[in-house]
């Protein structure tokens, strides 16, 4: 069974508290991973720590995710631009107007790359940690990951 768009913002499209419990009961208990992921993911932990310890970070750094926030700090502003467009391209994102200021300063953005690797090294992670980007495409590809792939050369 597929369950179409029901994966954000359960609980602001409606309907009754019920039903929306007995939907996240159900979508919560119906995940698995099929036998491929499951396998690709074992391979890529057993590399891992082949090569010693390590840490995964998902930064939440990919277009369709600071499109739907509208979170563009660090962006140039065709970046932004291309950000909005992509936004009011999906008629089901409902919030098309962004503070993109107010959203971050509300705690509704994530990290930069370049921030995070600020934090890496305010908790002393050794700079020669392996670090695994569990995520898609970043946005902004090298340019974006230069700080965090310079403070940390085994991403």
């Amino acid at each position: 069974m597929h369950l179409n768009r029901t994966d954000a913002r359960l609980a602001n499209n409606g309907l009754p508290m019920e039903i929306q419990k007995l939907r996240c009961r159900v979508n919560y208990a119906s995940l698995r991973f099929t036998a491929e992921i499951e396998d690709l993911g074992k391979r890529v932990i057993r590399i891992l720590r082949q090569n010693g310890p390590f840490l995964v970070l998902h930064l939440r750094y990919e277009m369709d995710m600071l499109a739907f926030s509208g979170c563009t700090q660090g962006c140039s502003n065709e970046e932004a631009e291309e950000l909005t467009r992509m936004r009011y391209a999906y008629p089901w994102w409902k919030e098309k107007i962004i503070d993109s200021d107010l959203k971050r300063k509300d705690g509704f953005c994530p990290l930069t790359p370049e921030e995070t690797a600020l934090v890496l090294r305010a908790l002393d992670i050794d700079r020669s940690m392996q670090i695994y980007i569990a995520a898609g495409e970043i946005y902004g590809g090298k340019r974006r990951m230069a700080a965090l792939t310079s403070a940390y050369p085994n991403v």
